[in-house]
């Protein structure tokens, strides 16, 4: 399975030359995933992550950020006080990952706007890679060797692609918390 952003620039399927029907692939705004929620009956990402893992049994669930992507932009671009509401719809679903932007702005607080854009990009992703494990089917399927979580980042700029796996040694520590 693919979580990708639905910017047209970053089909994930091209980026990553695969051929039709090879991955199960959600594309939303930001490729973000919102922690999980018994009562988030009518949540698209909750519902293809579940589809993905217990029916389809996907073995490999990857979360592919990009370069220069809106959705992050805007996130970082929101201010605390709320000063600068632009939009209703695309402002609360960037506001799922605000610990994301939180941190990057906390450890770059220097870096110019687009350096912290990039480092939340990847921010994104690993904030949403931590958001599956809130699912309790994917922490079981990963638990029992069945799933494995990626990360991928892609700069269309200069055509690189960096991929990492998610560190479970915490894994139990997140049981724990859940």
């Amino acid at each position: 399975m693919i979580i990708a952003c639905c910017d047209s620039r970053v089909d994930p399927c091209t980026v990553l030359n695969l051929p039709p029907g090879e991955a199960f692939v959600l594309r939303n705004i930001g490729n973000m995933v919102p922690v999980y929620s018994a009562q988030s009956a009518c949540s698209s990402a909750a519902s293809a992550i579940e589809y993905a893992v217990l029916h389809l049994k996907v073995k490999h669930l990857v979360v592919m950020g990009h370069s220069r992507c809106g959705a992050v932009k805007a996130l970082m671009g929101i201010e605390d006080d709320g000063s600068n509401r632009f939009s209703e719809f695309i402002e609360d679903w960037v506001l799922i990952l605000k610990n994301a932007s939180k941190k990057v702005k906390s450890i770059h607080k220097v870096a110019p706007f687009a350096e912290q854009c990039t480092a939340c990009e990847k921010e994104v992703v690993n904030a949403s890679l931590w958001n599956c494990l809130s699912y309790p089917f994917v922490r079981e399927k990963m638990a029992s060797g069945d799933l494995t979580l990626h990360g991928g980042y892609y700069d269309f700029v200069s055509n690189a692609f960096e991929s990492w796996t998610l560190d479970l040694s915490c894994l139990n520590d997140v049981d724990k918390v859940q």
